[in-house]
């Protein structure tokens, strides 16, 4: 078992582990902690151009008409 060190800035240098690497930190008890490795899940690919178009045109608070129809509709004769 070896003894490692916390510096100034309350960094902690673990053995194996690779610049990046994220790690979650339990507290087991009075002075007893448990470091689990945290493995990120795989992200999904970015949506293309006509994925968002399509998107848009289906979303509820996307005006269905035109403002020249809106404009006849709200505006006294």
């Amino acid at each position: 078992m070896k003894i490692q060190t916390i510096d100034t800035k309350r960094r902690l240098v673990l053995p194996g582990a690779k610049p990046g690497e994220c790690y979650s930190v339990k507290e087991a008890g009075p002075g007893h902690f448990e470091l689990a490795k945290v493995i990120p899940s795989a992200r999904k690919p970015k949506p293309k151009p006509a994925e968002i178009d399509a998107l848009l045109v289906s979303a509820a608070l996307t005006p269905k008409m035109n403002w020249e129809q809106l404009r006849v509709l709200t505006r006294e004769p």
